[in-house]
């Protein structure tokens, strides 16, 4: 019977059922043991598939912005021989081979590469002062370049500060302070050609204008060329001389062409293709330079101590021909054998060579010292040298006494005089060399002013761009489905909890249009009834074969529906469950059983109150609260009025008589239950129900969360018949294609 207004106060009903059955033993892991698939990777990828697309879109816009945006850099180069410098005045003998020795390609580098050149470029250009127009960040230099003509461009409206483009500043000479070297400072320009230089706190350094040297404050500047609207600013520094020069033996790539070729290539990168021209041209001038003034002297060194020998040589010359004058004079002329004559000339050229290695001695001294391994060479010949001479001497010392002096002082008098003649004809090359401007080496290529940049290849950052947005955006989703705990897959659920899964309701587009289509009314449509054949309706027509099932062995027609947490779509699979068992011809009473945010009201008509809490607080009738639907079969009952205490009204005695009046009166009764995690109301119903279906959404829950729910029903006494998975992504992968999935690609 209803109860009437003003009944009996509600009584809490000792539990006098059996104690409930052991827990079962849920899976810690939720996992399912399989070895990982390719379809599940393909699966996460489908999944991810527009956060992948996004960051590669990202990724590809910053690098089309980095290609256009970027500044050009350009490359130049030079080529340059180093030949081998015995060819150079050809016919200077050992002597002369001696001073002009090639020196290896890598010792070359070395001086291409040495402070004292590279500081003459530094020097020549006046690399160490830099000046350029402020640009607009990001893209003003992308703007300028853009520019043609030779005005400068208009400034957009609040940045006259900036340059846009056809500004031109040439300083002629910058010196600063040593506290301001390497600091910004800041040219503005102003009318009339006219200048202010400022320092890092803005304040007043110099003040001129170009064409006339300004100084102030212990600076100094020459302002060659000013091109530029009034108010432009230029960035201007100048930086110590070690640091222009170590910067540019940085940035210079010196190699060989080839092995052992003698060619050397410079190149060199820059934002300015006419000054990386520049430089690399004033290197080569430079080189060529030196390598001639080097050679110069060394030829002028040799030349100074063939000069202070030449005198001596010349006396010896004469003293021996006086001797050998005097000797005829007395003796008379002596004839002399065939033998003596091949004596006579060995020992001529023995004394020669001995001469002259004497001289090549010297001369390494005064570069080497003794124990440097071309003196020890040197020393080691003259030692053979002079072995020679002494079996020499010895054979010519059996000739007839006559023979023999007649013999000694032709020799005298022929090694003199080729000694002599030999040291003359080098003085004379060496004055040659000396005088001469060319040296062993010479440009081949001159640098050219590169018309193409070399980076960035915009093509290839595009390229690159896009393959790391990919390879970011497949990594992200990897990311996101190793944070990502919720379950998704039926048949891993099922091996988790040990509870089967009824049905897999998957997601309905058609159910949000039309909920959003209703929302200013406040109403949610039953899509049972807007749109029978929804793939999610069929899914539901399976849950309720099942319920059918279920209700054969159950022990009352109570069916409860309840899940872990709020937002999961109980509400949602409690109204269309009771349409189409109603559709069944079954007769269907739903009960809001969820006091605290019930709102199947909205579902299936009607006002909140009154309800099942104005009931079992006795304020209204059990007829006057049940209210008619759209459906004739159907009866609802809704939450009521909100209560402060709705666990103890459905623990009450009062609610287990309510359930067992609607069990009596109608086919089934369908209870809409709160959350089991949020609160206990569920346990409390859920003990009392026949049938209990356990609603969990596809991917919002880790498989800890629903073991917890599942194992607080089993602690209460309940026992959980089936999960519902409720809005399942049918198109969000490729690897959980279970049976569950495939009667919907069938429809």
């Amino acid at each position: 019977m209803t109860p009437k207004p003003g009944g009996p106060a509600l009584e809490m009903v000792p539990d006098k059922r059996p104690a409930p059955p052991p827990e079962p033993a849920y899976a810690g892991d939720g996992g399912d043991g399989d070895e990982v698939s390719l379809a599940e990777y393909l699966d996460v990828l489908v999944q991810g598939r527009w956060l992948i697309a996004g960051a590669a879109a990202v990724a590809l816009v910053c690098g089309v912005a980095y290609a256009l945006l970027a500044t050009p850099v350009y490359r130049s180069d030079a080529l340059v021989q180093v030949e081998d410098k015995k060819g150079g005045t050809g016919g200077l003998g050992d002597l002369s081979a001696l001073f002009s020795e090639a020196s290896p390609a890598e010792t070359e580098m070395e001086i291409l590469r040495s402070r004292s050149l590279v500081g003459s470029v530094v020097d020549a250009l006046k690399l160490e002062i830099s000046a350029e127009p402020r640009r607009f960040p990001v893209v003003g230099r992308f703007l300028a370049r853009r520019h043609r003509g030779d005005a400068p461009a208009s400034a957009l409206p609040g940045f006259g500060r900036f340059g846009w483009g056809g500004e031109k500043l040439t300083l002629g000479r910058l010196a600063v302070p040593e506290e301001l070297e390497g600091e910004p400072l800041t040219l503005e320009a102003r009318e009339g050609g006219r200048f202010a230089l400022l320092d890092p706190d803005g304040e007043l350094l110099v003040e001129g204008a170009a064409g006339a040297a300004a100084s102030g404050r212990r600076t100094e500047l020459f302002v060659a060329e000013l091109v530029a609207r009034p108010g432009t600013q230029f960035r201007v520094s100048h930086r110590p001389r070690d640091a222009a020069i170590a910067d540019l033996q940085e940035d210079l790539r010196i190699s060989e062409k080839g092995k052992k070729t003698g060619v050397i290539q410079l190149a060199l990168e820059d934002e300015d293709p006419a000054r990386a021209a520049a430089i690399l041209d004033a290197l080569s001038s430079a080189y060529l330079r030196q390598n001639v003034e080097r050679k110069s002297a060394e030829a002028e060194k040799t030349l100074e101590f063939l000069e202070t020998q030449l005198p001596e040589l010349r006396g010896k010359l004469d003293v021996a021909e006086r001797d050998l004058e005097s000797y005829r004079s007395a003796k008379g002329s002596v004839d002399v054998s065939m033998e003596t004559q091949a004596a006579l000339t060995r020992a001529v050229d023995i004394e020669k060579a001995a001469s002259e290695l004497q001289l090549e001695i010297a001369a390494l001294r005064q570069r080497f010292t003794e124990d440097h391994p071309l003196l020890i060479a040197a020393r080691q010949k003259m030692g053979r040298l002079d072995e020679e001479r002494r079996n020499l001497e010895a054979r010519m010392r059996k000739l007839p006494e006559a023979e023999l002096e007649s013999a000694r002082r032709l020799r005298d008098v022929k090694v003199a005089n080729e000694l002599y003649l030999t040291l003359l004809n080098k003085a004379q090359e060496l004055k040659v060399v000396k005088e001469g401007t060319v040296g062993n080496v010479r440009i081949l290529d001159a640098a050219l002013v590169p018309l193409k940049p070399v980076a960035p290849k915009r093509g290839a950052v595009v390229a690159l761009a896009l393959l790391l947005g990919l390879a970011g955006g497949v990594a992200l989703a990897f990311v996101r489905k190793a944070l990502d705990q919720g379950v998704e897959d039926p048949d891993a659920l099922e091996r988790a909890t040990g509870v089967g899964v009824h049905a897999s309701v998957p997601h309905s587009d058609a159910e949000g249009i039309a909920t959003r289509a209703a929302g200013h009314a406040g109403k949610h449509p039953v899509l049972a009834r807007t749109d029978p054949n929804d793939l999610a309706v069929e899914a539901l027509r399976s849950l309720r074969t099942s319920v059918q099932f279920a209700l054969l062995e159950a022990s009352s027609n109570v069916v409860t529906v309840g899940g872990p947490a709020p937002g999961i779509g109980k509400s949602f699979v409690t109204a269309n469950l009771a349409v189409l068992l109603a559709e069944a011809g079954k007769r269907v009473v739903v009960v809001d059983a969820d006091l605290r945010r019930g709102h199947l009201h909205r579902f299936l008509g009607g006002e909140r109150a009154p309800g099942l809490t104005d009931v079992l607080s006795g304020a209204h009738t059990l007829a006057g609260a049940l209210r008619t639907t759209e459906h004739e079969n159907i009866r609802l009952l809704t939450t009521g009025t909100i209560p402060p205490n709705p666990a103890e009204l459905l623990g009450s005695e009062r609610f287990q008589r309510l359930l067992a009046e609607l069990s009596a009166t109608w086919d089934l009764v369908v209870v809409d239950t709160p959350p089991i995690l949020a609160v206990a109301d569920g346990a409390l119903i859920a003990r009392q129900a026949g049938v209990n279906l356990f609603v969990v959404k596809a991917g919002k829950h880790p498989i800890r969360e629903i073991q917890a729910g599942l194992r607080a029903l089993t602690r209460a006494g309940a026992r959980v018949h089936g999960i519902v998975m409720n809005d399942v992504r049918l198109d969000r992968g490729l690897g959980r294609r279970s049976a569950y999935h495939y009667q919907y690609s069938y429809k």
